[in-house]
């Protein structure tokens, strides 16, 4: 099976934490996200449909699609505009890497008489995001807001996992519920 991959790396070290992403079955309307904190620092892994996030899954053969994927890129690069959370805590983003992985792209069966056959169902294409994020004071974290549902509408439910002090917490975030308090769970 062919890989096609489009990144936009701030930081080469970033590439290296895509290994420690949460797996889940691609389901459109769905994502996951994965946080780990340590020290005075937290990273955030994230997975979610191309679908989901700019209308499609085949490959950008327009100059439109490829501005769609451009647009969604440089919007997945700003993880503090999209996971909000109190200035007092004095975070900033150390380092973002965003890529669109496509999977199945250029794939093809042969029939009976031997000829080539795709289906859009052989296509799944999702985009990747790594992102560590340094704060002043972890104690001002206090809760996360999830603006990234209002950028990206299509997106029904983040599965987020969260790691914290050795342990490990499970929750569904929702546009409906777009606000993960991490105080609770210190």
């Amino acid at each position: 099976m062919k890989r096609a991959v489009l990144a936009l790396s701030l930081c080469p070290a970033a590439v290296a934490a895509q290994a420690t992403q949460l797996d889940f079955r691609h389901q459109h309307g769905s994502g996951s996200l994965d946080m780990a904190f340590a020290g005075a620092e937290f990273t955030l892994s994230l997975a979610v449909p191309s679908f989901d996030i700019i209308g499609f899954e085949r490959p950008a053969d327009s100059d439109d699609d490829r501005a769609l994927v451009a647009v969604a890129i440089s919007d997945l690069s700003k993880p503090l505009e999209l996971f909000v959370i109190s200035e007092d805590a004095g975070c900033i983003t150390t380092s973002a890497n965003v890529i669109l992985t496509n999977e199945g792209f250029g794939k093809k069966d042969e029939d009976e008489a031997g000829e080539a056959d795709t289906t859009a169902d052989e296509y799944h294409a999702e985009f990747q995001a790594d992102y560590a994020i340094q704060c002043q004071d972890m104690n001002a974290l206090g809760a996360i807001e999830f603006a990234f549902f209002n950028r990206f509408e299509n997106v029904e439910e983040l599965r987020v996992r969260v790691e914290l002090s050795d342990k490990i917490h499970a929750f569904d975030v929702t546009p409906a519920t777009p606000i993960l308090d991490i105080s609770a769970i210190q």
